[in-house]
């Protein structure tokens, strides 16, 4: 509570101070809070739950090319992350270059909805893009270097970039479940991690955007180096078994159209992950489709549909305990102002043998 504390006043005061400076930095933030009640899972869940989500604080500035950028985000258990902070330049509009924390260029969903709920059409993300420290299976985050740019041509709108970062890693902190880590301070895999993706808005299908991106890195679980020197000596089976080193690619498309009132958005991803111990391929792949219909501007009736599949002997998702899952979702959006919003939703849920339903209720603003 007390590191909390120092990081609002801190926050304030620059806040404050920018204002009577010649820039002012821009003080933001995003808040919520929902009721959900399950059918199944641990009692507080059938009974159902009110929870606060997050406190999202982020400060950003405009100085003629140069754009500085700071996210910081208050969890459930007094736990304060740093989800966002780089530096950008803007050469043009055909070239920008950010270097810091951001999020990965993977898709549509994780590039235009950060850590404020009000931002995006559901109440959650899809499942399989949970940020790391909320069992995401995705690196969502990266530390590194981003360049980028969009331009005009005969056929339309193209957007296009690439970036190369530290790559992630499987740590377990205190004993706790395993989760990804973005390796914000240093990088223990052999190369670094890479990505590219370019997008087309066509000219003669207004409002249709079709994108493509992959991802290349190597993940390691924080015993791999032991597992590899066992494994060389022809002993430890066990940790062998029980260790990540992966290289992983990952394949992403992604598609939206926007015709009057409706709006439909859809994602694929394809995870290939190669066992660097034991020398094994797994193939794995998700997908969410969603579309939504806007009424009179304030009511926002949507449907999401997603899955995710996993091989099942995959060390990579065997160790973050992923399992097969297929959700649909039924919501209602009410938009009280353009910065609040509260959102209804039924939802189907089949995970890992289990199938059972969820009801949920969220009041989300930006301020």
């Amino acid at each position: 509570m007390k590191r909390i504390a120092v990081i609002l006043i801190l926050l304030l005061t620059v806040s404050f101070l920018s204002f009577s400076g010649s820039h002012a930095f821009e003080l933001n933030g995003f808040a919520d809070v929902s009721f959900t009640k399950s059918t199944e899972g641990a009692d507080e869940f059938r009974n159902g739950d009110f929870a606060f989500g997050t406190l999202d604080l982020y400060l950003a500035e405009n100085l003629e090319n140069v754009e500085i950028l700071s996210e910081l985000v208050v969890e459930f258990g007094n736990v304060v992350d740093l989800e966002r902070l780089y530096l950008g330049y803007t050469f043009s509009d055909e070239l920008r270059i950010r270097i810091g924390r951001y999020h990965t260029p993977l898709g549509v969903w994780n590039t235009s909805y950060h850590h404020g709920v009000q931002l995006q059409p559901t109440i959650n993300r899809p499942v399989f893009l949970n940020f790391e420290d909320d069992a995401g299976i995705l690196p969502t985050h990266v530390v590194g270097a981003y360049l980028s740019g969009r331009t005009r041509t005969t056929a339309g709108v193209l957007e296009y970039g690439a970036m190369i970062g530290n790559g992630p890693r499987i740590t377990s902190e205190d004993g706790g479940t395993p989760v990804l880590n973005a390796n914000n301070t240093s990088d223990d895999n052999i190369g670094k991690a890479i990505a590219f993706h370019a997008a087309i808005s066509p000219a003669m299908v207004d409002g249709l955007k079709v994108g493509l991106s992959t991802h290349i890195t190597e993940v390691k679980s924080d015993d791999a180096a032991d597992a590899r020197a066992a494994l060389s000596d022809e002993v430890g089976t066990d940790i062998v078994n029980s260790t990540v080193s992966v290289d992983q690619i990952i394949y992403g498309a992604a598609i939206t159209y926007s015709t009057g009132n409706v709006d439909i958005a859809g994602e694929y991803f394809a995870i290939n992950d190669n066992d660097e111990l034991l020398d094994k391929d797994y193939n794995s792949n998700a997908y969410y489709g969603l579309i939504t219909y806007t009424f009179k501007e304030k009511w926002v009736p949507y449907l999401l549909y997603e899955k995710m599949s996993v091989k099942g002997d995959d060390p990579y998702f065997d160790f973050l305990n992923t399992k097969d899952i297929t959700k649909t979702t039924l919501g209602l959006r009410y938009n009280i102002t353009y910065r609040s919003s509260v959102k209804g939703e039924v939802r189907s849920v089949e995970k890992g043998g289990s199938d059972w339903n969820e009801f949920a209720v969220q009041w989300a603003l930006a301020f």
